[in-house]
């Protein structure tokens, strides 16, 4: 099966994801890093673990954020097997996201328009 982030990166996972830990094997530790690194709270915003063969939705889910990693190397596969724990944001960890994007627009109005007065 596939995770299928809200950015569409795609990695192929083992059937043992779960809502709240990913896992996937790597050829690197440097492959781990950058998928790490796609594990934003905007790409966990909304993402959904698909079949590889059919692409039929397997689960969806909305307002995830990035925990911690770990990762062995199994010497039987020749791969790094690794684990990313997530979790679902609270309510109120949803509401002050959305609360803190509405400030920053306000005050980059506030700023545009002070600039506008002051200019002339």
């Amino acid at each position: 099966m596939k995770i299928k982030l809200k950015d569409i990166t795609e990695l192929t996972v083992t059937e043992s994801s779960t809502a709240t830990k990913i896992t996937a094997d790597f050829s690197s530790v440097e492959d781990i890093e950058n998928f790490r690194k796609k594990l934003t709270d905007e790409n966990l915003s909304a993402f959904r673990y698909i079949k590889d063969d059919t692409g039929e939705i397997i689960g969806e889910y909305k307002n995830y954020t990035f925990e911690t990693v770990s990762y062995l190397y199994s010497e039987e596969k020749s791969v790094f097997e690794a684990s990313f724990n997530i979790r679902q944001l609270s309510n109120i960890e949803v509401r002050l996201a959305a609360v803190e994007a509405g400030q920053t627009t306000q005050n980059d109005a506030i700023a545009e328009m002070s600039e506008v007065i002051y200019s002339e």
